[in-house]
Parts: structure tokens; sequence; C-alpha cells
């Protein structure tokens, strides 16, 4: 086993430089970095990492900070998701992880991720309009993504959806099936995804000569707030609901049935995001699919790039979204 640069220049036959520059990820001909491979592959060679980060200033260790109570985390379909997609990104890279969940107030929060100087950077869920540890971080000189958006902020690197557009197209369908009385729940106040696709609704209500005036009730994301909302709506005459997550949506079904109706001949039924568990309802749900995994691995691997060039741009990404029609909206078989 090769313990040390020096030792697998010699058996490379390559200057100890060389050696580094293919540890490093740095720049040599095919050949040379082939031939280093080989003898780091025989000789099962493991870098010092500590050793590495003092010479290098960077810890190779990311930060992540997520906006809920840690006994949720992994009861929460979307924000375990999203982890997944991290860590898998980070473990593409050999990265380790530092999580803070909202066990702590976030001002806290914020001064033990800058004075501790323990991480290259941060990923931030930015779930709120006004965040004093978002605010902070972007306000630092510490690299940071945000899963989320702040559009108004032109320094903010951040991974997002369009949620605007993505809601005006669910809308839309439902529309396009004959429903007049649409009624929506949204989440919580002042959270940004809520209120992309609040607007994302009211835009196309409107387009289509559609009244809003009482067809929109107050969620929290979550799916007791669906049944009381989707009982709200009801009452109100409703022929189609459009829920801002699937957890909700799972709520309104609870109640549509409770009150001797079906999905979707009397009240259709749509939700947002095509959580695991959408598929899998009776009938199986209409959502929007937005690829939460892929957020998260998108925001790490924006990070790395913040990271090693600081005089980068503000990274602005908006990945794609996909309207999967299931049976709770046309009956039959899905399509998307």
């Amino acid at each position: 086993m090769a313990r040390t640069i020096d030792e697998l220049a010699v058996l490379s036959g390559v200057s100890r430089a060389t050696v580094s520059r293919v540890l490093n990820g740095g720049s040599v001909s095919a050949k040379t970095r082939s031939r280093v491979e080989a003898v780091l592959g025989e000789t099962n060679y493991r870098p010092n990492l500590a050793a590495r980060s003092l010479a290098s200033g960077r810890s190779n260790v990311v930060g992540v900070v997520m906006h809920i109570d840690p006994h949720l985390l992994f009861q929460d379909p979307y924000f375990s998701q999203l982890l997944q997609g991290m860590s898998s990104a980070l473990a593409d890279r050999s990265a380790g992880m530092m999580l803070w969940l909202g066990n702590r107030s976030k001002e806290d929060t914020l001064g033990t991720i800058l004075s501790m100087g323990l991480v290259d950077g941060v990923v931030v869920t930015a779930n709120s309009l006004d965040d004093p540890l978002v605010d902070g971080l972007l306000a630092s000189e510490l690299p940071t993504v945000l899963v989320g958006h702040r559009k108004a902020d032109r320094t903010a690197s951040y991974v997002d959806v369009d949620g605007v557009h993505a809601a005006d197209a669910m809308t839309t369908h439902l529309i396009s099936i004959g429903r007049s009385r649409i009624g929506y729940i949204t989440g919580m106040p002042r959270n940004v995804a809520a209120a992309d696709r609040l607007a994302g609704y009211r835009q196309a209500m409107k387009r289509a000569g559609l009244s809003v005036a009482d067809t929109i009730v107050e969620g929290d994301f979550n799916t007791p707030t669906g049944v009381t909302g989707a009982a709200s709506l009801l009452d109100r005459g409703v022929d189609a609901i459009f829920c801002a997550n699937d957890a909700m949506a799972l709520g309104a079904l609870e109640t549509i049935r409770a009150r001797g109706l079906r999905v979707p001949e009397d009240v259709a039924l749509a939700g947002f995001d095509d959580l695991e568990f959408a598929a899998r309802l009776d009938p199986p749900l209409t959502t929007v699919r937005q690829g939460v995994r892929e957020q998260g691995a998108e925001a790490v691997r924006n990070l790395f790039e913040l990271i090693e060039d600081r005089s980068r741009s503000p990274r602005r990404v908006l990945l794609p979204t996909e309207l999967v029609i299931r049976q709770s909206t046309v009956g039959g078989g899905p399509r998307t």
C-alpha cells in the first residue's frame, strides 16, 4: 500500500506534482492520468483528508440547513427526498455534511454556522419570504445556495422550479376538462412556493374569466388542513379542488369520500409534488412532478461551483416540472 504522494510518484514514474494534479482533478494527459489511476487502484491508496484540508484551506464538508423539526424529517416525504438528493451528490464528491434542522432559532443557527468555520459552503431551504437565516447567509462571505428562491435578490444563487407556470398548467388542465368552480387550498402564509403556486392558479383562472372570489382557502402544506380546506370548499359548491401539495390532496380526498362524493365524477382532485404515495392513492392523484431529489442534487453541484470559483456570477436554476395526469381528474389510465 502506498502511504504518501511521493511513493505514488515513484511507482507511477511521474512527478509528485503530477500525482497531486490527478488526485485533485487537475489537468494532465489522458495517458498519464490512466497510469497514475492504475497505481492508485493497485496500491489501494487513500488520501489523508485532514492533511489535504490543511493544505487547501477547505474542509470538504458542506452545511445543510432544513427548516423542519427533527422528529418530522423522515416522516415528511418532501424533505426526506430532498436530503436523499443532496446526500447522493455529496457522496459523488466524497464530501461530508453537517446538518442543521429547525430545533433552534434561526439567529442561533446562523451564528453557529458563521462562527465555527467548519464548512466550505451551505445549502439552505428558503421556504419563507422573510427569513433572517437566509438573509444572514446571503450577506456573509460563505458560499450559499438556496433551495427555493429570492428572485428580487440578484446576488442569490438558488435552485427551484417555476411554480407559477406549473400551477397555471394544472389549473388550465382542470378548466380543459370542463370544471368551472375550481377550489384552491393554499400553502402556508409567507411561503415562497405557496405564493408562486397561488399566483399560477389565479393567473389561469383570470385568463379563463373564472371568479376566485370564494374559491380560495388557506392551508398549511399538511394533511389536516387538506381535510378542513376541502370541507369548506365543498360547502361552497366547487366541482374541482387543486391543492398546493400532495399531502393536502390526501386530506381533501378523505373529506370528499366522507361526503359520499366520487372522484373525479363529482369532484376532480389535483395536487403538487408527485410524492411517492400519489400514484398509489385510490384513485391515483393527478399532480405536478417537480423532481425533489434532483433539486437537492443540483443545489449541491451548484454550491461546489461557487466554492471552487468565488468570482462566478450567481447561479439561478429553474428545473422543469411535469404535469402528471391520473384518474383523480380524468378517470381511465395515467398519462403525462
